[in-house]
């Protein structure tokens, strides 16, 4: 139900996209900052739109787990 969570997926996925580590926490903090930056507005607005939708796909399943 949280977008954020489908964020914090997205920038996971994209840090560590083929297998990729991070031997340092500043590296680790370098490819977060990247990574976040090239994520798009577009992403973020359609997260944004779709919290209707989720609101009622909750209340249809009366609070129980969703499709989001």
């Amino acid at each position: 139900m949280n977008p954020i969570e489908n964020a914090w997926g997205v920038l996971a996925r994209a840090v560590y996209k083929n297998g990729k580590q991070c031997e340092t926490i500043e590296e680790l903090q370098r490819a977060i900052v990247r990574e976040w930056a090239a994520i798009s507005a577009s992403f973020f607005e359609n997260l944004v739109s779709s919290m209707t939708n989720r609101c009622i796909e909750l209340i249809k399943q009366r609070g129980k787990k969703t499709k989001y």
